[in-house]
């Protein structure tokens, strides 16, 4: 009898639950909030990238990772991931900061097309949001241009 009314009390929270999960879930928007220099190596540079992530759902959403790669010009530039856990509130945004790293023959290929061409840059960002309730992510791609003075 305790097995059975166990049972039952484990199948109404698990449903309860599921009802709490709205059924129109949106993916949260990724736009890139800045880039800044975190170290310059012999063989690797390492960068911090901001990330704005932006929830449109009426409720908070934990993001437990990011996993995300750089391309500058049409080019891979940089790759990196982040295991640090971060809620997203409802209706709101948050900036999540990634720790990202290029070879030095990368960074000195786009070093040298960047004083050349005098364009803006374009770049893209593509890669996936890690939430517990979808274990294959949320995949996000978005694109620009950025002018240098």
């Amino acid at each position: 009898m305790f097995k059975r009314l166990h049972s039952g009390l484990l199948l109404l929270a698990l449903l309860t639950g599921c009802a709490s999960f709205p059924s129109q879930f949106e993916k949260p928007t990724v736009s890139l909030a800045g880039l800044s220099v975190a170290e310059i190596g012999l063989l690797e540079q390492r960068f911090v990238l901001n990330l704005r992530v932006t929830n449109p759902n009426d409720i908070s959403v934990v993001i437990n990772g990011v996993q995300l790669s750089l391309d500058v010009n049409g080019k891979p530039f940089a790759d990196g991931v982040s295991s640090d856990a971060v809620t997203l509130p409802k209706l709101g945004s948050v900036v999540v900061k990634l720790n990202v790293t290029t070879s030095l023959n990368t960074f000195i290929q786009q070093f040298n097309a960047l004083q050349a061409s005098g364009k803006p840059i374009a770049y893209r960002i593509k890669g996936k949001l890690f939430l517990p309730l979808r274990p294959d992510g949320v995949s996000f791609e978005r694109q620009g241009e950025v002018n240098l003075p």
